[in-house]
């Protein structure tokens, strides 16, 4: 036979026809699955590969002996079993065979192929035969398609086209056939190009169908290299053209026009298809665009959420449960996270599943960090590193990934990652992109525990101070007591009554200075029980004994005394401040005036002062604001405050009413059932010194 009819388009078509069913059975026979459809499937597919195939060899014309019936016959009848296992639930392929449809199904297509074969019918009946065949397999698609829920139609969608494109290709190729008794040449020797390039539909159908559970695998490497080959093919196309094109209408030009045409666009094709940049480039791009995702990101993220959830960014071993989050999002076992330190130090602040770091790692994190210092690249140690490696031994490298820890002043530290040869991933860029977004948010947390660290530490000397403060303004109330002893000693030495009310004074100040070096030194307040006292009792004591330094002297009016349970020593502290701030405000031929009465409920407290007053603004936005004093270097600036906050945490309430020129009325109201918050309390520590 010679060349050229091997090379006829019909032969051709049929070959590339036998060559995809080819694959798409190896592809399927590779699945797991187990079912009748893939069972069926497979028939179909085998059998197209032997029909494509007898046609591809075989030169005489279809539909003429017994061969071809034999194959025409069996493929249709293998698609109407695949369409009807399709359309129910069957569990075994014997049983579905042995079905009375089923068996029906055969025997009609049997008693068909005994007619054809063996009775000399016309060729307008064989072709009306195979019609009907046809027809059958439409109804059976559509109602696949109809009977197909709406979430699942677009599972079926691709393989209702694949399918129905070649049954209506055969429909209307036996349709003239019928009509006019003989087989359009045309028709015919396109027939095998229409199913070769419907099979990568059917591929790509088969896969979408869950419930047949066919998950067809297509190598990465083999879609990039059958891209190239296509892109090549096409450009080779467009490069003929364009040379036909230079050809006809370049003139005496043409043949030099189209020689350096083609030597051109040959060397451009060659170094597009030898660029490593290029090949990277379009196999991202198809497996982004053309390939299942490796995670579900939507559950790793979840995942990685809960599990930064869970620490406790104080506690001692956060860093290890950040360490062991990080390797649970890729099942990495082995890890460390080190952090660059001043002068080329480096601080290992987790390790989990390996060793202390080796003289080369310490080596390659250093050289890492001069490299890559401004740039956010992760590393992958099985590729070739260059520099980065070079003089290292690779058995001291207990490493296969380097993921960098960057904040806004640069590179903050690494995170180390190893695992077993079977759990190794490759870092590719769907693994660089999904590492990426969770090394953004690692590096986040452990930014907010270095800060959470500085305000913790900065929190510690705040309170110190603030204890200070209280001490300091403590210290200035003994002062007063012991000027006030001193004057008086002038006077009343040689009294008894005086010397013993001095040793009483005395001894108080010293428990009062005992207790505020003990706090100085513990940092922490010396609390006191709280017990009941008699509110009339302490404030006469308060003014007879603290405030008779000044003038005017306070005046306490008692329409009726209560009992309260709280800090005796503060409340008294408490209402001197008040007091002493009034004497401040109150030139010596004013007056000040303590009312105190009592309700079912409350105490009432009124310290009015016939002083220098205060504006509205000034009680809003300074009276009570802590260190913020009008006496200059007499005063702290925390007496106001501290009887707010003492007032406030035993339930009361203090309001400020004053007319500039007239005086000022502080109105507290506390209630007579008073116990302090013991938490408030310890928060503000110090004052209870006071």
């Amino acid at each position: 036979m010679a060349l050229w009819e091997y090379l006829a388009p019909d032969r051709i078509g049929f070959s590339l026809a036998a060559l995809a069913y080819l694959v798409l059975f190896l592809l399927v026979l590779t699945t797991r699955s187990n079912n009748v459809p893939k069972s069926l499937l497979l028939a179909f597919i085998s059998c197209s590969f032997v029909w494509a195939l007898y046609y591809a060899i075989q030169a005489s014309l279809p539909y003429t002996n017994a061969l071809s019936h034999t194959l025409e016959v069996l493929r249709q009848l293998l698609l109407l079993l695949f369409l009807l296992a399709a359309l129910q639930q069957h569990q075994n392929v014997v049983v579905f065979l042995l079905r009375p449809y089923s068996l029906m199904l055969s025997l009609l297509a049997a008693a068909w192929l005994v007619s054809c074969t063996l009775m000399q019918l016309p060729a307008s009946w064989i072709y009306t035969g195979y019609l009907a065949m046809c027809v059958l397999s439409l109804a059976l698609l559509e109602a696949l398609y109809r009977r197909s829920s709406s979430s699942e139609r677009w599972q079926y969608k691709a393989l209702v086209i694949a399918l129905a494109v070649g049954i209506v290709f055969d429909f209307v190729l036996l349709a003239e056939s019928a009509l006019f008794a003989r087989i359009d040449t045309n028709l015919w020797q396109a027939r095998g190009f229409v199913f070769a390039l419907l099979v990568p539909v059917l591929t790509i159908s088969i896969r979408r169908i869950e419930a047949w559970g066919i998950n067809v695998y297509i190598s990465r490497d083999i879609v990039l290299q059958s891209t190239l080959v296509l892109a090549a093919g096409l450009y080779l196309c467009l490069l003929a053209l364009t040379g036909f094109y230079l050809r006809y209408f370049g003139g005496s030009w043409s043949e030099l026009l189209q020689t350096s045409f083609m030597a051109l666009g040959f060397a451009l094709m060659l170094l597009l298809m030898l660029s490593s940049t290029l090949r990277r480039r379009l196999k991202v791009f198809i497996e982004k665009h053309f390939f299942a995702n490796s995670f579900d990101y939507r559950e790793k993220w979840l995942a990685l959420t809960s599990g930064l959830k869970q620490i406790d960014i104080s506690h001692v071993d956060r860093h290890q449960k950040i360490l062991l989050v990080w390797l649970q999002s890729i099942n990495y076992g082995q890890g460390a996270i080190v952090q660059y330190r001043p002068q080329g130090e480096l601080k290992i602040l987790a390790l989990h599943g390996r060793a202390p770091l080796t003289e080369a790692e310490v080596t390659l994190l250093q050289r890492y960090q001069s490299q890559y210092a401004n740039q956010n690249w992760q590393i992958d140690l099985t590729e070739p590193q260059g520099a980065l490696t070079a003089d290292l031994a690779k058995d001291q490298l207990k490493l296969q990934l380097l993921l960098p820890i960057r904040t806004k002043a640069g590179l903050w530290g690494v995170c180390i990652m190893q695992a077993g040869a079977e759990q190794k991933l490759k870092l590719n860029w769907e693994l660089r992109d999904y590492l990426s977004v969770v090394s953004e948010q690692i590096a986040t947390l452990l930014l907010l525990m270095q800060h959470s660290d500085k305000l913790s530490e900065n929190a510690q000397f705040i309170a110190f101070s603030r204890m200070s403060a209280f001490v300091v303004h403590d210290l200035k109330n003994v002062k007063a007591q012991l000027d006030l002893t001193l004057r008086n000693a002038q006077k009343h030495r040689h009294n008894p009554e005086f010397i013993d009310d001095t040793f009483s004074t005395l001894e108080s100040m010293q428990q009062r200075l005992d207790n505020m070096l003990l706090q100085l030194t513990t940092k922490q307040s010396n609390e006191r029980p709280q017990r009941s006292f008699s509110v009339a009792e302490i404030i006469s004591q308060v003014i007879e004994q603290r405030c008779a330094v000044k003038s005017p002297q306070p005046e306490l009016i008692v329409r009726q005394d209560c009992q309260l349970m709280l800090d005796q020593h503060r409340f008294a502290n408490v209402m001197f401040h008040l007091l002493d701030n009034a004497q401040h405000a109150t030139p010596s031929t004013g007056s000040i005036k303590v009312y105190m009465q009592t309700t079912s409920t409350d105490l009432l407290l009124s310290i009015c002062d016939t002083g220098c007053g205060m504006s509205a603004d000034f009680i809003e936005h300074r009276l009570f604001k802590p260190f913020d004093t009008t006496k200059g270097n007499a005063g702290m600036g925390i007496g106001v405050y501290d009887a707010q906050v003492f007032i406030e945490q035993a339930g009361g309430s203090i309001k400020v009413s004053s007319t500039i020129g007239e005086g000022t009325t502080f109105s507290i109201h506390l209630p007579l059932q008073s116990e302090v918050d013991e938490e408030e309390t310890t928060y503000l520590s110090a004052q209870g010194t006071l």
